[in-house]
C-alpha cells in the first residue's frame, strides 16, 4: 500500500487536485505541500534534491503561510473583490502550475514540464468557475454581502479539508479535478443556451 502512495500516479492525482485547489486559494496548496514535504509526510512528495527544493526552507514556508492567511482575509473584504481577482487570478494561474510540477518534480524534467502546463490550465479553469459561480460583490446591505462571505469560509474549509485529504488519499485529488472539468461544460452549455435564447429574442 505504502508503494501505490508513493507512485508517480498518486502524485499525479495529488498535484492535479492541488491544482484545482489553486484556483480557488492561491498560496495555501503550495504552502502546505511544501510542509507536508520538509515533514515528509505520507505521500507528500520528496523536493529535496530537485528544482523545488527551495520551498523546503523554513522562511519560504512561513512566508507562503503567511500570504495564505493574507489571502482568506482579503478574500473577505468585498468592497476591492474586482481588483484583488485581477491581481490573484495570474497568481493563481503560476502557482497552480508549479504546485502541480513541484508534486511531480520526483518525476524527472519531462513530467515536471507537462504537469506544469496542466497545471496552468487546470488552475485557470477553476479560478473561472469560482468567478461564474459567485454572485456579484455588490455589498449594498447585509444581506447581500453575508451570503457572499459565507461562500468565501466554504472555500476556505474546503480547500483547508481538501489540501490533507489529496496527501492521504490522492485518488481524491483526480476525482475532483475531473468534477472541475464537468462543471466547465456545463457552464459553458448554459452560456451557450443563454445567448442562444438572447439572439432567438433579436430575431
Amino acid at each position: 500500500m505504502e508503494v501505490v502512495f508513493k507512485s508517480i500516479y498518486a502524485r499525479a492525482c495529488m498535484g492535479a487536485g492541488l491544482a484545482v485547489l489553486s484556483g480557488l486559494r492561491a498560496f495555501i496548496p503550495v504552502g502546505f505541500l511544501a510542509l507536508y514535504s520538509r515533514l515528509e509526510f505520507r505521500s507528500a512528495p520528496i523536493l529535496a534534491g530537485t528544482a523545488f527544493a527551495f520551498l523546503l526552507k523554513t522562511w519560504v514556508i512561513i512566508l507562503l503561510l503567511v500570504l495564505a492567511v493574507a489571502e482568506l482575509l482579503l478574500d473577505k473584504v468585498l468592497l476591492v473583490s474586482r481588483t484583488r481577482d485581477q491581481i490573484m487570478q495570474p497568481i493563481k494561474i503560476v502557482l497552480g502550475g508549479m504546485v502541480f510540477a513541484a508534486a511531480m518534480a520526483p518525476d524527472g524534467w519531462i513530467a515536471m514540464t507537462v504537469s506544469g502546463v496542466l497545471g496552468l490550465v487546470i488552475a485557470g479553469l477553476a479560478d473561472h468557475v469560482r468567478r461564474s459561480m459567485r454572485p456579484a460583490a455588490a455589498p449594498r446591505g447585509k444581506g447581500e454581502t453575508t451570503p457572499i462571505i459565507l461562500i468565501s469560509i466554504y472555500e476556505d474549509l474546503l480547500v483547508l479539508i481538501a489540501t490533507l485529504l489529496f496527501v492521504l488519499v490522492p485518488l481524491i485529488g483526480a476525482l475532483v479535478a475531473c468534477f472541475l472539468g464537468l462543471l466547465f461544460y456545463r457552464l459553458r452549455r448554459k452560456r451557450r443556451r443563454k445567448h442562444k435564447g438572447l439572439r432567438i429574442l433579436k430575431g
